[in-house]
């Protein structure tokens, strides 16, 4: 074999051991991509019946939990107390007019019972959202199909109508009461944060306005007497109820009424005392006003000193006077001198000016004596008298009145 042809022989064989090599490498390429395919196809088959099986656990997690919020399987018993739960929220919340109905009950192919309700009442917004707070709140198959709300014309009432599905399961956990556990679903925790997101918003309504309070003057009162007055407030919007409260630091035993307003206090101790009333109207959202009274107490002045009454002795009795005549008048020495003539012991006096007698109890003065009269006073009975010949005492005229 010369040379060329010893070339083209390793040639011919290189080719062939090339071929060779392509050829197991396409094999063993093929070989792994079945095999791949394989593996993939049975790796989808596994997550497939993961996948079913996790559907499964949720589904019969879910079932589960329906079962326990479901109404009773007894379908008269699920309706009776799903029916007496709807009557007490609507009795809690205070619809005026209430009225729930039961207006249809279907079974689907004995897989679950649907019950259908009707509710009915009037009342604002804070009942209405207090109602549909306790509905969600309860953990029962049911749901609102329909709500119809409509305000009353001239108010803030509103005419409320909710229709009603439930769902009972044959399967139910509970067989003779309704689930007594809360839904937890609610996006807020409590009743309050819906009262706050909702009635802020003033729904079909025009804007709530603030109360507005009567004017109360400045107190004074002297300790340990009571002072008392009533604050009041009118709203502008006319349909608003307001309820009072106050503030009263330093003031202890005050008593105050928030329905009328009235504050009672009794204060032991002098001093300036402040008190901050507040006003609070139940439109939406709720609107308030504040009023500052303040009380000055002072202790009070000393009492007066006492006057001792004074003892006016009894005046003593001037009865005999009517015994007692002037019987004459006549001069001795340039004296002019009258008789006094005492008829009840026989005894005649004999007087001269300022000559003093007695007539019964009280003594009696001569003051002047004139042609044909006396005058007399008795000092005891705050008295002057004139008397003429001839009368007796009891007779005289009195000269004490200014007129006489």
């Amino acid at each position: 074999m010369n040379k060329r042809e010893k070339i083209l022989a390793a040639m011919v064989g290189l080719l062939i051991l090339v071929g060779g090599v392509l050829y197991a490498t396409s094999y063993v390429s093929q070989t792994m991509a079945n095999k791949n395919s394989q593996i993939l196809n049975l790796e989808t088959q596994i997550d497939q019946k993961q996948l079913a099986i996790r559907q499964s656990i949720t589904a019969a997690e879910r079932m589960t939990l329906y079962e326990r919020r479901s109404l009773p399987p007894d379908l008269e018993r699920a309706r009776s107390l799903y029916q007496t739960w709807l009557l007490k929220v609507v009795t809690d919340v205070g619809l005026s007019e209430p009225n729930v109905n039961v207006v249809s009950s279907q079974s689907h192919r004995g897989l679950y019972n649907q019950l259908g309700f009707t509710v009915s009442g009037r009342g604002d917004i804070r009942q209405l959202t207090r109602l549909l707070y306790s509905f969600y709140e309860a953990d029962y198959l049911h749901r609102i199909r329909r709500l119809h709300v409509r305000r009353i014309q001239g108010s803030r009432q509103l005419d409320i109508g909710l229709a009603i599905d439930a769902v009972s399961l044959p399967t139910a956990t509970h067989m003779d009461s309704l689930s007594e556990f809360p839904s937890g679903r609610l996006a807020h925790g409590s009743l309050q944060d819906y009262y706050d997101v909702i009635l802020a918003r003033n729904l079909k309504g025009p804007p709530n306005n603030p109360p507005v309070f009567e004017s109360i003057s400045d107190q004074r009162v002297n300790t340990n007497s009571s002072v008392s007055f009533t604050v009041r407030a009118r709203d502008p919007d006319g349909q608003d109820q307001i309820r009072y409260s106050m503030d009263a630091d330093g003031i202890s035993g005050a008593a105050f009424d928030p329905q009328s307003g009235q504050f009672r206090w009794r204060p032991t101790s002098p001093g300036d005392y402040q008190v901050t009333f507040h006003a609070v109207d139940d439109g939406f959202p709720p609107m308030s006003a504040s009023q500052r009274v303040r009380i000055s107490v002072t202790d009070p002045p000393p009492p007066a000193p006492r006057e001792e009454p004074k003892v006016v002795a009894a005046k003593p009795s001037f009865a005999m006077a009517k015994f007692a005549y002037v019987s004459g008048i006549t001069e001795v020495n340039g004296r002019r001198q009258t008789w006094i003539n005492l008829r009840a012991d026989g005894s005649v006096l004999k007087l001269f000016e300022g000559d003093e007698f007695t007539v019964g109890e009280v003594p009696v003065m001569v003051r002047q004596i004139h042609g044909n009269t006396v005058e007399l006073e008795a000092e005891v009975l705050e008295k002057r008298f004139r008397v003429r010949l001839g009368q007796n005492l009891a007779e005289g005229v009195d000269l004490t009145s200014p007129s006489t």
